[in-house]
């Protein structure tokens, strides 16, 4: 039975007014197509033409919903493209130019938030009008998909074609130059600046291409990017601006924990005698998280990155205050990052998988996860950078053990990495707590005793009490 044959039946099969039914058909066209033998169809024989856009922008929602990067809906995409077919729009002008008034697969992409974008380019293949700019009701157009997927050649297409590099989304105000940067693709962003990019524009919640920038989950390569290409273009930009809430470019990037972002920031001139360190309530609270599996990584990056960022602030000259300290303090509490009572004794230590992991694992050139594992916090901290603790999260082949084994290293870790951090915020709200009773050198003595949970309760309660 040839695939051709195969999916004339199963189109025949299938009761096109009922949705269920068209659902579990685009399951099976997937599965079909993936493994096509023989001569490719055209398309049009075997399907209407509204069909087949029902059945893209289905396995468009298929593709968000069960999972983003190889699946049924996607391989049907494909398939499509592949076939060469062409969408072909019914309503026409006298020109024989399309309406362009019309939601297609490609917003639906936009809609349901598609993280790659393959399905995207196989789309545009499909969706190869250029001299229409398709808009829906949102004020989304296939400009705007192409620059946030970062479609440099169709990108290309338009803006030869005299497509306007400004313009908006109605719905949110967002120019294309945003919605470039939140992929970072070098090339798009260079196109829209080329041909006269607004590089100040303010969308409805009156973030500015750079603020986008500084608030990406990803990493700190976009800024640099940008600035870089701004300094080749020989164009300005202003970096102090703040948005509808108060927040300054300089402010995002320590809140997304960008500290090489925080740098380049300083470098072109960013404004750090006004700074004010973000609250607690939007420092690190959209950092992007990674699956289940890579936990312990992420929280030792977060935890880590928040020192290398304070680090890099108060080199610059900037000022921690008592707020700021708690600040990140928090951070610990929220990510339960506090080593208890119960593994303080590292029973966990003594395992020999544990121990036989920990020996392979290097933390930097010449130390192992295993002999840092056992130093006292100051002679942890003269062997170890807070970037060592960051790159060790980055290499996931590190992360080798079970895990109830590497819940209680990661805490001893963040622990060992905070301990200094700790102790020079807590000795003040403790002297606050009990009056000035003791010396401060004896105060001193018995933060020592105490975890950095306990110091972290210390800053906590000498807060409370003042306010």
């Amino acid at each position: 039975m040839t695939s051709m044959f195969t999916l004339k039946s199963m189109r025949e099969q299938v009761n096109w007014e009922i949705e269920e039914e068209r659902r579990i058909f685009i399951c099976q066209l997937g599965q079909l197509t993936r493994n096509w033998e023989g001569e490719l169809p055209d398309l049009r024989d075997i399907f209407r033409d509204e069909e087949i856009e029902w059945l893209l922008s289905y396995s468009i929602e298929y593709t968000s919903t069960y999972y983003p990067y190889d699946n049924e809906g996607q391989w049907f995409i494909r398939f499509v493209a592949v076939t060469g077919y062409k969408d072909k729009p019914d309503v026409v002008d006298e020109a024989g130019k399309p309406s362009p008034r019309r939601t297609t697969p490609l917003h639906h992409a936009t809609r349901h938030a598609i993280n790659t974008a393959g399905p995207i380019r196989d789309l545009f293949g499909i969706y190869d009008r250029f001299d229409v700019n398709y808009i829906d009701e949102f004020g989304y157009t296939h400009f705007h998909v192409a620059c946030r997927y970062g479609c440099e050649r169709v990108v290309e297409v338009f803006l030869e074609l005299g497509q306007d590099p400004n313009l908006l989304v109605h719905k949110t105000g967002d120019s294309p130059l945003h919605l470039a940067l939140e992929w970072g693709n070098k090339r798009v962003v260079e196109l829209l600046l080329s041909r006269g990019a607004d590089l100040s524009w303010a969308n409805g919640e009156g973030s500015t291409p750079l603020h986008v920038i500084c608030s990406s989950q990803d990493d700190d390569y976009s800024t640099k990017l940008f600035l870089q290409i701004i300094s080749d273009e020989h164009q300005t930009v202003r970096l102090n601006v703040k948005d509808k809430l108060g927040r300054t470019p300089l402010q995002l990037a320590v809140a997304y924990l960008l500290p090489d972002t925080v740098d380049a920031l300083l470098d072109q001139g960013a404004d750090l005698s006004s700074f004010v360190f973000p609250t607690a309530d939007y420092f690190a609270e959209k950092v992007k998280e990674w699956p289940p599996e890579f936990d312990v990584d992420f929280k030792l990056r977060i935890a880590s990155n928040a020192f290398i960022v304070a680090e890099r602030l108060e080199k610059r000259g900037h000022e921690l205050d008592r707020s700021d300290a708690l600040t990140i303090m928090k951070l610990f509490a929220k990510h339960e990052l506090f080593e208890k009572w119960a593994d303080h004794e590292r029973s966990w230590y003594a395992d020999e998988k544990f121990a036989g992991a920990a020996r392979k694992a290097m933390i930097t050139s010449t130390l192992s996860l295993y002999d840092l594992i056992p130093l006292r916090p100051k002679e942890a901290a003269k062997q170890v950078s807070y970037k060592d603790y960051f790159n060790y999260a980055c290499d996931r082949t590190s992360w080798v053990l079970r895990k109830e084994s590497s819940e209680a290293c990661l805490a001893h870790l963040c622990e060992l990495m905070s301990r200094r951090f700790f102790l020079r915020w807590a000795l003040e709200p403790f002297l606050e707590l009990i009056q000035q009773r003791l010396p401060i050198l004896c105060c001193a003595m018995i933060n020592e005793e105490l975890l950095n949970e306990d110091l972290f309760h210390i800053c906590l309660a000498a807060t409370s009490q003042s306010s």
